[in-house]
């Protein structure tokens, strides 16, 4: 009976710490634009409401002058096409995307060890094949991923 109630704390504090699901939004929420509209005074500010007739709507972008101070580019100036990025930025990227994947894929496989390796010394502390049921816990994960109660 002892061993009964280890094995199933065992149980319940891997199911607990297995169990967490990964949430993603799917949707963006909706945003209202900004207007950037500079003032009669020279003065660039954000507002929700449409620069009126007294303002001028400036872009978001700021460009450094001569003079090394900073300044809104007008809104007609902004949606000139921008140049392409050069391939070796786009390469230069790519690096760590690939190293961002690889530390995703290593934090899964770890989950989906540490959850076989568990049910396994669960087995083996009720004297049951170790090698068979760490198979088992694989088995049992994919299932409740497919059953969509533990994230992938």
């Amino acid at each position: 009976m002892r061993k009964f109630a280890v094995v199933l704390a065992l149980l319940g504090f891997m199911a607990q710490a297995q169990a967490v699901q990964e949430v993603q939004a799917r949707q963006d929420a909706p945003l209202q634009p900004l207007h950037w509209c500079r003032h009669a005074d020279g003065q660039t500010l954000a507002q929700r409401d449409p620069c009126s007739a007294d303002q001028t709507e400036m872009s978001s972008v700021m460009v450094r002058k001569p003079g090394g101070d900073l300044e809104y580019v007008p809104l007609d100036q902004a949606s000139a096409p921008e140049p392409a990025p050069e391939a070796s930025a786009a390469a230069a990227s790519s690096p760590d995307d690939s190293k961002e994947m690889m530390k995703d894929f290593r934090t899964r496989m770890l989950k989906w060890l540490g959850f076989a390796l568990a049910v396994a010394v669960v087995a083996k502390l009720l004297k049951r094949s170790f090698v068979l049921w760490f198979i088992l816990g694989f088995v049992l994960r994919a299932v409740l991923v497919a059953a969509n109660v533990m994230a992938f």
